[in-house]
C-alpha cells in the first residue's frame, strides 16, 4: 500500500444508497441521491471548482433523512441532509466559501 500521488483538499460525497420499499429507514437516499450526484458534478465542472475538489458517489453514510439525500463534506466535516438537486447552486457556493 502507498499514498496515492494527488489528494483532493475537498472531497464531497453524496449518498446514492437504495433500500428496499419496505425498509423502515423508507427508501434512503436512492431516490434523491443519483440526480444530486449528477447535478453537482454537472455543476463542479461548468462552475470551474478546483480541481482538488472531488464529486464521489457513495453508500450509506448513516444519516438517513425523510426525503432528499445525505452529503458530506470533508475534511471540513459538514453535512447536509434533505438535499436536492435545487440545492446542488447553493451546496457549489458553500464550496466556493461563499
Amino acid at each position: 500500500m502507498k499514498p496515492a500521488a494527488f489528494q483532493p483538499l475537498t472531497q464531497v460525497f453524496v449518498c446514492t444508497h437504495t433500500r428496499a420499499p419496505t425498509d423502515p429507514l423508507r427508501s434512503g437516499c436512492g431516490a434523491a441521491g443519483p440526480a444530486v450526484f449528477t447535478a453537482l458534478k454537472r455543476a463542479s465542472l461548468e462552475q470551474r471548482l478546483p480541481r482538488n475538489t472531488w464529486v464521489t458517489a457513495t453508500g450509506c453514510m448513516g444519516l438517513c433523512p425523510a426525503s432528499g439525500c445525505s452529503v458530506a463534506v470533508m475534511p471540513r466535516h459538514q453535512h447536509y441532509v434533505e438535499v436536492t438537486a435545487d440545492d446542488v447552486e447553493a451546496l457549489v457556493g458553500t464550496l466556493r466559501g461563499r
